[in-house]
């Protein structure tokens, strides 16, 4: 009995001594600094903008993606129309109560465009996070 006690001491003890060793960096890439600038009555807010803050976008790979799909249709490679219902399937389908995981609305943009744009010709970067 006072060998399993010792033996169950030592374990947590080495237990702890790891979980304090480990280096504090998180398993997901980190969070996004997101800069916005507000939408004014002259200037309505940008094309990326709406996407960041419409997507809830937090991932800087969820970010590079809003912005690529922008600069896309910058190029004029990507419909604005196809990149707006998009935008709105995604949130509707954030929304839904099929939506048992709470996915947000970026997770469905994501795949969604990607799909979409692929019709197109349009290659967009391959995103690390997915449903």
């Amino acid at each position: 009995m006072r060998n399993n006690r010792s033996f169950l001491a030592t374990a947590i003890g080495l237990l702890v001594i790891i979980t304090l060793a480990l280096p504090t960096t998180a398993a997901t890439p980190e969070v996004e600094p997101i800069v916005v600038n507000q939408g004014k009555a002259q200037q309505p807010i940008s094309l990326r903008d709406r996407l960041i803050v419409g997507l809830q976008a937090r991932l800087k790979s969820e970010v590079a993606f809003c912005e690529a799909v922008t600069m896309e249709v910058n190029l004029g490679h990507l419909p604005l129309r196809v990149v707006d219902e998009t935008f709105l399937w995604a949130r509707q389908r954030a929304q839904s109560q099929m939506n048992v995981h709470q996915y947000r609305p970026i997770i469905y943009f994501q795949l969604g465009m990607r799909l979409r744009a692929q019709k197109l010709n349009v290659t967009l970067p391959k995103s690390q996070t997915s449903p």
